[in-house]
């Protein structure tokens, strides 16, 4: 046990010696920081800015029609499909019109047949007319002979039973006249009704005409055809629909708003739209208010106006901003955010000088700056430009501070 003592003390002092023929190691310095100039440097501020509710709505086209027969015939043609873009006067559909051409000929049949009834009554008001005057000449005649053989009887040259056969050829005359008279105006009263039948013929083959115009079936305005309902030798009818065009030119949106927001929106107002699916994003005008809520959803119908564009089609999904007040909010530069993934931060400054990433949570975009909802607040240090050379822990000098 003694001899044990011993050989740990002599080990202890074999060290001890050693180490003093070394000399002292200095203690280990702390890594130097990486140093990032010429960056920019900003102070969170927050200021003041509308608070926006974003609402849904659909793109529509501001004339939808819906193209149907007028009368019930087989379809022969059909010259446009689903997509085809038609010009307003387009030939569209063509129907079977056998039966309303017959009607046609019939109408002008019998408008022939009028015409020719004009013409034989023309004829005998001129023979009537002809008759009458011969029988005016003769009354003139009659009542000369009259004339003279009164004289003849007041000398007593004539005998009172010759002057009373010129007195009833007198009497004659006048009612031959009469009678000419009497026919000619039957003969014009007949006229009037032939004249009758000859509008109410011309009557029924515009008519009969206009059916038959209905077997071909033109577009009322330029667009597109968005559904084609009908085939080539189905029946068409009233009522049921064949082709539906819309007009290709002119788009609203139809937003749903609550109507706890509704009560802001006035015609006439702007508000910014999204139509993601067409790459829009402008400001639209208010163009139409639908003045009844609906009682189920409490939300009132508002129509956005669309600036032309080909990409625009019915049936697209959008969004519309509805202002509902003012905000404090905190916003900084599009450039100022770090994508990392699925994350966002941003690069704050401390009184150090030190840059810390921060995680942070953003909102809306606009006019190349980013509202931040969570992670900043109001008199922070930021890393504005320049971060693709910062690093988390870096020492910053900035060219300057902006506010």
């Amino acid at each position: 046990m003694q001899t044990l003592r011993y050989a740990i003390l002599l080990a202890l002092a074999i060290l001890a010696l050693a180490a003093c023929g070394r000399e002292p190691v200095p203690p280990t310095k702390a890594a130097e920081r990486p140093i990032v100039r010429d960056v920019t440097v900003g102070v969170v501020t927050t200021t003041e800015v509308d608070d926006t509710a974003e609402v849904m709505g659909t793109v529509k086209s501001r004339t939808t029609i819906t193209l149907s027969s007028k009368v019930v015939s087989r379809i022969l043609a059909l010259h446009v499909h689903e997509g085809s873009e038609v010009q307003a006067g387009q030939l569209l559909v063509e129907l079977d019109d056998r039966d309303m051409a017959a009607q046609v000929h019939r109408a002008e049949a019998g408008l022939r047949e009028a015409e020719s009834a004009l013409t034989e009554v023309d004829g005998a008001i001129a023979a009537a007319a002809a008759a009458r005057a011969a029988a005016e000449a003769q009354r003139d005649l009659a009542a000369t002979t009259l004339a003279r053989y009164q004289r003849l009887l007041d000398r007593k040259s004539v005998a009172p039973q010759e002057f009373d056969q010129v007195v009833a050829r007198h009497k004659a005359a006048v009612a031959d006249v009469e009678r000419a008279a009497a026919e000619a105006q039957a003969i014009q009263a007949k006229r009037q009704q032939v004249q009758a039948r000859i509008e109410a013929a011309r009557a029924e083959v515009t008519s009969a005409e206009v059916m038959q115009s209905y077997a071909r079936i033109a577009a009322p305005i330029s667009g597109v055809i968005t559904t084609k309902h009908a085939e080539v030798g189905s029946l068409a009818a009233p009522g049921t629909p064949l082709l539906t065009l819309e007009d290709s030119r002119r788009y609203w949106l139809e937003a749903v708003v609550p109507e706890s927001q509704a009560a802001g929106i006035r015609r006439g107002q702007s508000l910014p739209v999204q139509i993601e699916a067409a790459g829009m994003s402008v400001a639209t005008t208010v163009s139409e208010i639908v003045p009844a809520a609906d009682p189920t959803t409490r939300t009132t119908l508002v129509r956005l106006d669309l600036p032309a564009s080909s990409r625009l089609r019915s049936g697209l999904f959008g969004r519309a901003s509805v202002s509902v007040g003012r905000r404090q909010a905190i916003r900084v530069a599009r450039e100022a955010i770090i994508e990392r993934g699925q994350l966002q931060g941003i690069y704050v400054v401390g009184q150090d000088n030190i840059a810390r990433f921060r995680l942070i949570r953003t909102g809306e975009s606009r006019l190349g700056a980013v509202e931040v909802l969570s992670g900043l607040t109001g008199g922070e240090q930021v890393v504005l430009r320049g971060t693709e050379r910062v690093t988390d822990g870096a020492r910053i000098q900035p060219e300057g501070v902006r506010r």
